[in-house]
């Protein structure tokens, strides 16, 4: 077994386990990540004594902000091994290899999202703790109250990061969040005094819309309905530990920073 950087005369094989690893994943959406994020991320990957890559992760840079504190953080995306591989520590030896070659690089935390409750337990006997839950619930509006502006992706990230100034969360650049809500779009709400944002995208089964993120709370989802109608709305709501149907999940490394714990992710890139 030997571990190493991807380079992009792996990304076939890269595309390969992916599909393999998470077949409901369009080949569209895969093919937007390594046009969109890859550039931008490291990937790491582990070989067996063939050369064939069987495991891999890819690295994305990101920030934990909490008023003017910020960490330097890595989210591990898209981990996943090739079916015939699995079980042999090829999963194991490829994030122990990230997890080196990101701390020469002065990461503070390593972040994932785990898929299933057996993943969160993996990555929970390899350091990983539960931050902030998530869970995704049918709300109706029955009125519409306020205003909703659609915006581009800057100026959402920019109320976001006023929505949470005092909150521990990760914060997104521009190709991230346009990823996260690929289809989809941003908006400014305003109800009375109180602004807020959402991320949205078409909605299914009777839903008006699906809510990727709803900030400062539900409450403002009056809001979002006068420019999408009144009706139900899926939506994605954060909670802390470990309730919820998927979760944020965090590692140290050199140092542990106790006062940003929990973190609120908010997207997890799916």
């Amino acid at each position: 077994m030997r571990t190493r950087k991807t380079t992009p005369a792996d990304i076939p094989a890269l595309k390969a386990i992916w599909d393999e690893a998470f077949a409901e994943d369009a080949r569209q959406d895969i093919d937007e990540f390594f046009e969109t994020l890859y550039p931008n991320a490291t990937g790491f990957c582990a070989e067996d004594e063939t050369g064939c890559v069987c495991a891999m992760l890819f690295a994305l840079p990101q920030t934990i902000v909490k008023g003017e504190k910020q960490l330097k953080a890595a989210y591990l995306y898209a981990v996943a091994t090739k079916k015939a591989c699995r079980g042999k520590g090829y999963c194991r030896a490829v994030m122990a290899y990230a997890e080196k070659e990101l701390r020469k690089r002065y990461v503070d935390a390593l972040l994932l999202s785990p898929a299933t409750q057996d993943l969160a337990d993996f990555y929970a006997r390899l350091g990983f703790s539960r931050q902030t839950g998530g869970s995704k619930l049918m709300l109706n509006c029955a009125e519409a109250k306020g205003q909703a502006t659609e915006i581009g992706v800057q100026d959402y990230a920019g109320l976001r990061e006023t929505a949470l100034w005092d909150i521990s969360h990760v914060r997104y650049d521009k190709a991230q969040l346009e990823y996260a809500v690929s289809g989809g779009k941003f908006y400014c709400l305003m109800a009375g005094y109180s602004m807020g944002c959402a991320a949205v995208k078409a909605g299914e089964n009777g839903a008006r819309a699906f809510v990727y993120e709803l900030l400062p709370d539900r409450k403002i989802l009056g809001a979002l309905a006068e420019k999408l109608g009144a009706g139900q709305y899926e939506v994605q709501t954060a909670q802390d530990g470990q309730d919820g149907e998927t979760w944020c999940m965090l590692k140290w490394l050199d140092k542990e920073y106790p006062e940003f714990e929990p973190v609120y992710m908010g997207f997890a890139l799916e």
